[in-house]
């Protein structure tokens, strides 16, 4: 039997590390979220305040944003936010491909550690022009998770049937929406949409008992993976961009829901 060629590969192995990342578009904040909680009452420690004739002055609205993560990280059990740290999905399909590559199966108990250690480089809230942006710098997010994949690629079975580790390092992420004031029952931001765009500096992944536990074939998967990490990304990062802003549109919805803006904005 005839080896397949480089570029056969480079299809094969872009598309399961697609499979993987998938994870980050498919979450648990992939679409609003049903939060029966009440709104905050009263302001707290960690909510700082700025002019809401010009919430940007002197970066005060990059400072308060910047100054909730330690909150979020933790959960903020009385508005119904939960712990942004570590972030917990349940689970998430995967079906793909067609020709010399079948894939399908899942990903379960997905573990996403990093997220609150963001830096904020920029925040700005307009609201005449109902436009809030941000950019986020996460130096590492590391995930871990449970997966299950069963496909053909060629003539070779690919079965797969247990852990995935990866890690993603100098993450930086713009975040764009439109937004509007809504009285729910206290006025706050609502975000319309959303559009993300990130940049990775270096990721690293490895897929445990590949192809019913051939450490062989799977040492060429995993090492071709890390090998050609730039490549990988650059070819997801539309889907990935389109996820994110599905993930975030949610997440931020479901707090500034919360955070009455008489509150926070005086």
């Amino acid at each position: 039997m005839s080896r397949p060629s480089v570029s056969w590969k480079i299809q094969c192995s872009l598309s399961i590390c697609s499979a993987i990342c998938l994870t980050l578009s498919a979450a648990a904040y992939t679409r609003e979220i049903i939060n029966n909680a009440p709104q905050l009452q009263e302001r707290p420690p960690w909510l700082q305040t700025c002019k809401r004739s010009n919430p940007n002055e002197d970066k005060c609205f990059r400072r308060l944003f910047e100054g909730c993560f330690p909150a979020f990280a933790a959960g903020v059990p009385e508005i119904g936010v939960k712990s942004f740290e570590p972030l917990h999905i349940d689970q998430v399909s995967v079906s793909k491909g067609s020709g010399n590559l079948i894939l399908s199966g899942g990903f379960q108990n997905l573990i996403i550690r990093g997220p609150s250690n963001a830096t904020v480089r920029r925040a700005n809230l307009d609201l005449e022009k109902k436009l809030m942006n941000f950019e986020l710098d996460i130096p590492l997010l590391r995930i871990r998770a449970k997966y299950n994949l069963k496909g053909n690629i060629l003539l070779l079975p690919l079965i797969g049937n247990g852990d995935v580790r990866m890690a993603l390092k100098d993450v930086r992420t713009a975040v764009y929406t439109k937004i509007h004031l809504s009285d729910e029952p206290e006025e706050v931001i609502r975000i319309d949409e959303m559009k993300v765009t990130f940049h990775v500096g270096a990721m690293r992944i490895h897929l445990s008992d590949l192809f019913n536990g051939n450490e062989i074939l799977a040492a060429s998967i995993n090492n071709f993976l890390n090998q050609n990490a730039n490549e990988v990304i650059a070819e997801l990062r539309p889907d990935l961009e389109l996820g994110l802003a599905d993930i975030f549109h949610g997440l931020w919805n479901n707090v500034f829901s919360k955070m009455p803006l008489k509150l926070w904005l005086l």
